[in-house]
């Protein structure tokens, strides 16, 4: 009987010892981000994409179109839901990602291309670039400002649509 309690509070206190010093390993925010930018450009819905975004009045939104900017979650869903209305099977591949943070905000760079249908039937296909701003809000992770942009040709004034790297 003795030997049968020493050996279950030897074992508990193995396995407190296990648990308790055994190192944690924390989410890398880095991959945490680069993960997210990926799920985020696969959403096939608003409803997925703006669990990208923080709530509130404070997130912006600077598009490839007009207007200039979306203040606030609910323009941003706007502006989204038009593209979602418009555009069939939107497919986006990152050609570069790269991301900075310090844990409790991230930035997240990249070139994309972007494939897909308007709702005519006309095809679409560009490249373009995109910056993320991500906060860490509690425990997850949310952008607050999202820039796409397309490079300008200065001589024409005109967007550079498929925007290929300096050789």
């Amino acid at each position: 009987m003795k030997n049968t309690g020493f050996l279950i509070v030897t074992f508990a206190a193995a396995v407190l010892g296990a648990c308790c010093t055994a190192p944690v390993a924390a989410a890398d925010p880095k991959n945490e981000i680069e993960a997210l930018e990926h799920k985020c450009a696969e959403a096939t819905s608003v409803d997925q994409l703006m669990t990208c975004y923080a709530p509130g009045d404070d997130l912006v939104v600077y598009d490839i179109g007009t207007p200039r900017e979306f203040d606030g979650q609910r323009a941003v869903r706007a502006d989204f839901q038009n593209f979602f209305d418009t555009m069939k099977n939107p497919k986006v591949e990152f050609v570069s990602l790269h991301v900075v943070t310090d844990g409790k905000m991230a930035l997240a760079n990249s070139v994309q291309h972007f494939t897909g249908t308007d709702k005519s039937g006309k095809p679409m296909d560009m490249t373009f670039r995109v910056t993320d701003v991500w906060e860490k809000q509690g425990s997850q992770w949310r952008m607050i400002h999202t820039h796409v942009s397309f490079p300008t040709d200065m001589a024409s004034g005109k967007a550079d649509m498929q925007s290929k790297p300096k050789m």
